[in-house]
């Protein structure tokens, strides 16, 4: 049976719990300090912000590629134009004419008007001296380097129209697959987004 407060001695008082607290100035336990609650909620530590560098960090093979030059892309396709066109498109004793790296400027590609002859003027047989021959033949010789030179270039044109046709057929079979790889991928993201929102 515990004997009544004021039998105990000076030496065996009951604690009393509001005496017993921390010094002034100084929070005991269960106590929060002015100097805390002004500086705002007190944080736990598992609720601490983790640090940046530990934080996975995106590899180099996921970084946005540099701008490609559209001339330096090679389309890889099957294109083995006959021998003899390009013999018909090269110029004799130069290199062979190749329609893969070929470009045509702005002014080789103009339509050409149709010309047309003027009329022959007939000469009498005496007035067909030596000049006249002189003159007939560089004529000749000119009219004939300009019909090569156009017929060499309607060629060149027909080996790289018959390759830029080919080449367009592939490409369109790459942007046909990559619309539908986008189309798919752009329903994975609308699905994540609807259950997680946007990114």
């Amino acid at each position: 049976m515990a004997r009544p407060a004021a039998q105990l001695g000076t030496t065996e008082r009951l604690p009393n719990p509001l005496l017993s607290s921390a010094p002034l100035g100084v929070p005991g336990a269960g106590m929060v300090s002015l100097k805390s609650l002004l500086q705002g909620p007190i944080k736990s530590p598992e609720r601490r912000p983790k640090d940046l560098t530990t934080c996975p960090v995106t590899p180099a093979s996921r970084n946005t590629p540099s701008p490609v030059d559209p001339e330096a892309v090679e389309v890889l396709m099957n294109f083995d134009p006959d021998p003899a066109d390009l013999a018909l498109s090269s110029v004799p004793g130069h290199e062979t004419f190749d329609p893969r790296k070929h470009r045509f400027s702005d002014e080789e590609l103009k339509p050409q008007p149709i010309m047309k002859k003027a009329r022959k003027i007939q000469v009498p047989d005496e007035q067909k001296d030596e000049k006249y021959w002189n003159r007939r033949y560089k004529n000749n010789e000119a009219a004939k380097r300009s019909r090569d030179a156009r017929r060499l270039k309607e060629n060149q044109i027909t080996v790289r129209a018959a390759f830029l046709e080919k080449e367009n057929a592939v490409l369109r079979q790459e942007v046909a697959s990559i619309r539908q790889e986008l189309s798919r991928y752009r329903t994975i993201l609308t699905k994540y987004e609807s259950q997680h929102g946007a990114l």
